[in-house]
């Protein structure tokens, strides 16, 4: 990928879960089934289910959340390898703050591995701080997950 090439930011639909499913398995420790992401596709507007694709290239990133009441959860999230810390993680998780915020959410929340510095690093510069720990959370492993909570009343940071 180069600074120069668009991606399309779009909603996910039931022929990208493939590759989907592809890219979070190298994502991810515990990766998510076909069947979990076809239930998030069956929210409908509940949810929030989309996919960076670079054209030619394929879908090199990927966020599902939903909304309970007003707060946001984001329940995976995940960026080819060679792109992470290009910002399109950030990105990603903005987008759907705003379209959170403009359904009335007032918090956002998500687990995220305690190992996980890259995505804890992520999060901080999005707002969010840690306000509990889960133990054992992940099944691969028994990892313990950290409870992220951002305010998206307060905005963005900046």
């Amino acid at each position: 990928m180069t600074d120069s090439v668009q991606l399309d930011w779009r909603r996910m639909d039931e022929a990208d879960i493939p590759a989907v499913f592809v890219l979070d398995h190298h994502c991810q420790g515990h990766p998510w089934t076909p069947g979990n992401f076809r239930e998030e596709l069956a929210r409908g507007d509940s949810g929030y289910a989309r996919v960076l694709e670079e054209p030619g290239v394929g879908i090199v990133g990927y966020l599902c959340a939903w909304l309970v009441a007003d707060e946001l959860h984001i329940g995976t999230l995940g960026v080819d390898a060679e792109l992470r810390r290009k910002g399109l993680g950030f990105g990603m998780v903005s987008q759907a703050h705003g379209w959170a915020v403009h359904r009335g959410a007032r918090l956002a929340h998500l687990e995220v591995r305690a190992s996980n510095a890259g995505a804890l690093a992520l999060y901080a510069k999005l707002g969010y701080r840690k306000v509990g720990v889960r133990t054992s959370y992940y099944v691969d492993n028994g990892e313990d997950a950290f409870l992220l909570l951002c305010d998206l009343a307060a905005g963005a940071p900046a």
